[in-house]
């Protein structure tokens, strides 16, 4: 899609998770569906238009997702949605900008959320969700804890605030 400046515009489609990421087929996590009860929560209905920041650039773009049924935030823990569902909008976020695929979820102590590949390499990703915190200073924590993964790959970490929705990411 093109905006009117000419600008390719990002669509971020939840839906299409599994088919960007596929070692996620399986996993007992369903990150679409967070992604949709985290965007739905605050009373975002799909698509709607999410700012993006990524090392100050500035952008927009549009999230979409399947529609679910939100009675079952009362049952489910709060911030499991919170965080599955901002790495479902950060997985999105990574595989379109820069066709980032994931390789493994990564342990506790590695300092990161995320080991993906793309044709250039490998890159580490951290990420955090957000509902009304501060999430550029949420970002800085998080950039200075992916910092010190291990791993030899690039780093990168990923706030998503439901609340507007807007996607801050950074590399340390």
């Amino acid at each position: 899609l093109l905006s009117l400046s000419g600008v390719h515009k990002m669509t971020l489609r939840l839906q299409e998770l599994y088919l960007n990421h596929p070692k996620l087929r399986g996993h007992p996590t369903d990150y679409a569906k967070y992604g949709a009860l985290a965007l739905q929560r605050p009373g975002h209905s799909s698509p709607v238009q999410a700012n993006v920041e990524h090392d100050g650039q500035k952008a927009a773009t549009q999230i979409e997702w399947q529609h679910q049924d939100t009675t079952v935030l009362g049952v489910i823990d709060r911030n499991r949605v919170t965080e599955d569902g901002a790495e479902a909008v950060a997985l999105a976020y990574v595989h379109s900008k820069a066709a980032w695929v994931v390789k493994r979820r990564l342990n506790q102590g590695e300092r990161a959320d995320w080991l993906l590949s793309n044709a250039t390499g490998w890159l580490a990703m951290e990420v955090s969700g957000t509902i009304a915190d501060d999430p550029k200073g949420r970002l800085a924590e998080k950039k200075q804890q992916v910092s010190h993964c291990s791993l030899p790959a690039d780093r990168l970490a990923v706030v998503v605030a439901f609340d507007g929705p807007i996607i801050l990411a950074g590399t340390p």
